[in-house]
């Protein structure tokens, strides 16, 4: 796993609610065990302090009721009523009354008391005591409960499962209770791409009920600011195509030739910004403006850089995939001048050449115009494509242009359901990546 997807998913709320939960879940256990085997040890201690003495004083009625040698049938008879595993060791014979437990081991035994001719002690959970008696050696067994240690393992195991189901129903409980935030990045996602219709479901617990409420109503005001805007600029545009045609009439009746041409530039300039501003509007709100119709788009983006042939520093054309596309060839190519005049103006006329390049990909097309010129600053990049927004601040003539330029060029390919992005080094140079897909089904109703 890389480090930096592991840093997001540890700094994750799921992630963290998860490990607290586990911690939480781990330390209790822990404390319960740990409780659990002090008290047991005590009890055990203390119940084989009474067992073994307790032992001692019953072995001596045993003896006496065995006899002196020991008698087997007796030994019998004790051991079926007593549960105990007794053996005699004699030079001459021995016997005993059962099968000694599972890994006795008198060898390895430990030794709880000893005193002359008497030997107390236990292995692997097996107590025993061992006495010299009828010219022989006497050993009483006292055999570990087995079926008790199996009830043991049987609860443990019950406890782990439990476990695992309290654990993995914490985990659906706490993936059920922040989704609502999965929601809520969605929704921001969505905001960011310029989509303010989208809307979170209103739901979970009332922190976050509330949160995607006043998440919603914002998305809600947002929507009705920026089409409040549009509408003013579309309204105004409108109004303004009147008098800027009054004024190219009343322009034929003046005498003075230079004036009239210095008024006619700037009404030309006038009235290509309001149909700039319409153009613009218009797509914005719908689609249907598009007449799409299968392009070649190589011989299109040749047709352009052969209009521009003679603008230093020039044009060089790039790989050219030879595949259609069903796109409004017009607006395309309004599109592909825009960024072609846009990277020939901010680069040098002994400058490096124009780059223009297009990529097949499985269900677009990938258009790059790249230019080595003096490049955009990068606090300006995020704005580029909002209407009248130029990164020249003293907005002077030079430079050209009323900052709709990009604009109008991002209202078309979001039209056709592509995407447009610009990436640059100030001083050294800009590239622009325009995708569309390349079939009527993947655009934007």
């Amino acid at each position: 796993m890389k480090p930096r997807r592991l840093k997001r998913m540890l700094g994750s709320v799921f992630t963290r609610l998860l490990i607290v939960t586990l911690a939480a879940g781990l330390a209790i256990n822990v404390t319960l065990i740990v409780g659990h085997l002090i008290i047991r040890f005590h009890t055990e201690n203390a119940f084989e302090r009474d067992l073994l003495s307790n032992l001692v004083l019953y072995t001596e009625y045993l003896v006496d009721d065995l006899g002196d040698p020991p008698d087997q049938s007796r030994a019998q008879e004790i051991a079926r009523r007593t549960g105990l595993v007794i053996r005699f060791e004699h030079p001459e014979h021995a016997w005993q009354t059962g099968p000694l437990p599972r890994f006795f081991n008198l060898h390895r035994a430990w030794v709880h008391r000893h005193t002359s001719g008497m030997w107390v002690g236990s292995s692997r959970g097996n107590h025993f005591l061992r006495i010299l008696h009828g010219g022989g050696e006497l050993l009483f067994i006292v055999p570990r409960y087995v079926r008790h240690e199996e009830h043991t393992l049987w609860v443990v195991a019950v406890m782990a499962v439990l476990m695992g189901l309290i654990l993995a129903g914490a985990y659906f409980v706490i993936r059920k209770t922040l989704n609502p935030l999965h929601a809520l990045k969605t929704g921001v996602d969505q905001v960011s791409a310029g989509k303010l219709a989208h809307r979170i479901p209103e739901a979970g617990a009332s922190e976050l009920r509330r949160l995607a409420q006043a998440f919603n109503d914002m998305t809600r005001r947002l929507d009705q600011l920026l089409h409040s805007k549009e509408q003013l600029l579309l309204d105004v545009s409108h109004e303004l195509r009147s008098p800027i045609t009054r004024l190219k009439v009343q322009l034929e009746f003046l005498k003075d030739a230079e004036t009239k041409e210095s008024l006619r530039a700037d009404v030309a300039e006038m009235e290509a910004m309001v149909t700039t501003l319409l153009e613009s509007a218009r797509l914005r709100h719908t689609a249907a403006a598009l007449n799409c119709k299968p392009v070649e788009m190589g011989e299109l983006i040749r047709s352009l850089v052969a209009d521009v042939a003679d603008v230093k520093p020039g044009v060089v054309v790039g790989e050219l995939a030879d595949v259609p596309v069903v796109a409004d060839p017009e607006k395309i190519k309004t599109v592909l001048r825009n960024l072609l005049e846009n990277a020939l103006k901010h680069t040098p006329e002994d400058g490096s050449e124009v780059c223009v390049a297009m990529t097949a990909l499985p269900d677009s097309i990938e258009i790059v115009v790249e230019d080595k010129g003096e490049g955009i600053p990068a606090a300006a990049l995020p704005h580029l494509f909002e209407p009248f927004y130029r990164p020249d601040v003293s907005r002077s003539r030079k430079t050209g242009g009323y900052g709709l330029g990009l604009s109008l060029c991002k209202a078309i390919v979001d039209a056709h359901g592509g995407s447009i992005e610009i990436a640059s080094t100030l001083g050294e140079s800009t590239r622009v990546t325009v995708t569309l897909p390349r079939s009527a089904d993947s655009q934007k109703l």
